[in-house]
Order: structure tokens, then sequence, then C-alpha cells
């Protein structure tokens, strides 16, 4: 993706303005195990025991983005280390992104380098809170172009890449045809899942380990540190997609989720309806 003078700059400039200032009218947290409503305070606070908290996200939520950087900044303020893996980079990448969190290279390159989201400069004030706290960042979804062949061709297909190539990956294991999260899948491509064949969920999954393995590593280099992943919601909601291939690769770790997506006036009070989405439902206007 190549930027014209004028949008490049527009996009710098909104990535170092502060992020929007909340109104607690604009969001309401509920905590799915007990039905009660909890400020941000007291959802950082029920963070302090996990090891991961996984943050599903609607990528186009605004206030769902300001939430998260509130999130990781109180957890900032409480703990020494806490590392922030995003799906919105990719394995391959990672160097690039070391490289800006250590200020060697410029925010321009990173967008470019670093193959950044168009919608990056929501996510912008977390990278630059992660830098300017010595933080890593992990780059945790697998190149866009393996997910593609895998689509395309099939996991056999990954056979035929180099050996080199094979660290920016992670194995799949295929489920069961009654898996609930391929139902799920199923579900969500409608009438197009049957003409697709199961490649496309393939790739979803290839998607889900890779970054469940990325996430693995980073506990296994630092036990002292916490993990706030940034996601999609479709890849941790019901504890299915990535919550449950980090949870299969290592059953102790403790993992907290939470799914925030925008509702109509008046929804909250159907909140229940979605309590089995994750362990805290944050609901915005």
């Amino acid at each position: 993706m190549y930027l014209s003078i004028p949008a490049l700059f527009l996009l710098l400039l909104q990535t170092v303005l502060p992020p929007k200032v909340l109104n607690q009218r604009d969001y309401t947290i509920y905590e799915s195990a007990t039905g009660n409503r909890l400020s941000l305070d007291a959802l950082i606070k029920k963070a302090d025991d996990a090891d991961v908290i996984i943050f599903g996200e609607e990528h186009d939520d605004s206030l769902g983005h300001v939430l998260q950087y509130q999130l990781y900044k109180g957890l900032l303020e409480s703990h020494k280390s806490v590392t922030l893996s995003m799906e919105m980079f990719e394995r391959d990448v990672q160097m690039v992104l070391n490289e800006y969190l250590a200020g060697l290279i410029t925010e321009s390159k990173l967008l470019h380098a670093g193959k950044a989201w168009s919608n990056y400069s929501d996510y912008a004030p977390l990278v630059n809170l992660a830098k300017n706290h010595g933080q890593q960042v992990i780059a945790a979804n697998v190149p866009g172009r393996y997910a593609n062949m895998v689509s395309r061709e099939g996991l056999g297909s990954l056979d035929q890449l180099h050996r080199k190539a094979r660290h920016l990956y992670a194995k799949v294991e295929i489920p069961d045809n009654d898996d609930a999260y391929l139902a799920k899948f199923n579900a969500a491509m409608g009438t197009h899942a049957h003409s697709m064949g199961p490649t496309v969920f393939h790739a979803q999954l290839l998607r889900d380990a890779t970054m469940a393995e990325n996430i693995l590593k980073a506990h296994r280099k630092n036990r002292k540190t916490k993990i706030l992943h940034l996601t999609g919601r479709f890849h941790s909601d019901e504890r299915l997609g990535t919550v449950a291939a980090l949870k299969k690769k290592k059953r102790k770790l403790k993992v907290i989720t939470i799914s925030c997506f925008a509702t109509p006036e008046g929804a909250a009070k159907d909140w229940s309806t979605n309590k089995g989405l994750a362990d805290f439902i944050i609901l915005t206007k």
C-alpha cells in the first residue's frame, strides 16, 4: 500500500495525537460469571491474576480501541512488564517492529515496511506507549501470503516453502467434523461455506495457531510478563480459535478473554445473551 504525501502526513499526524477521551456513558463492562457491571479500573484489577489477556475487538470500533489503550496503560501502571501482542502485524515484520521500538527507524518506515493496516492510527497509541515504556510488541499473525496460499492450495502447500520460512508459521491440527469452531466458521460464511471447501477454514486455523504460538513463546521467554493480545473477536469469542489453540498448547496458562463490540442504544439491557462470548463483555455505543 503506497500513500500520497498528504495522506501519509495525515496518517502520521493521527498517530501522534492522544486517543479520544472516554466518557463512561459510552461503554459498559460486564463480568460474565457474576453479571456485575465493572469500572475499567476494576477490569484492570481483575486482570492481575492472568498470564494472558485476550481482547477481542471489532476492527472499526473506535471506542473499543480507546478502551484497549486505557487497559494497556492501566496494566503498565501496575506491572513492570506487559507485552503487547497484535494480530495487526505479521510475524515476518517482527524485525521492522523491533527497529521502530528501538528508535532506529521512523514511523513512516514502520507503516510501509511493517505492512501496517489502513487503520493503524487506531493502534499507534498502544505501540507508542509500549515504545515509551520499553515494552516488547509481538507481530503475532501469520504472513498473509501464507494464509492466502493455504486458502487456495491447502495446508500441504506449506511443505513447498523453503525451510528458512518454516519459523514464520505454526503447525495446524485439523479438528473433527463436529468441531464447534468449524460450525461457527461455516455459519459465518453462510451459503458460501460448502462451495469454498475446507482450505479457507484451514487458513483461519493457521492464523490462530501462529498467534497462539507467538503468545506462548513470549510467555516462555519471560514468565513474569503479562501479555495483552489484540485480535478480531471471531478469533477469541466463546474461547475458540486462538484461545483454544493456546490452551491446547499449555492448559495451565491463565487466560482471560474480553469481547468488545458496539451495540444499538438500549441493547445493554440484553447483554446476558452474549455472556458466553468471553469472561468480560464490553458494549460500546
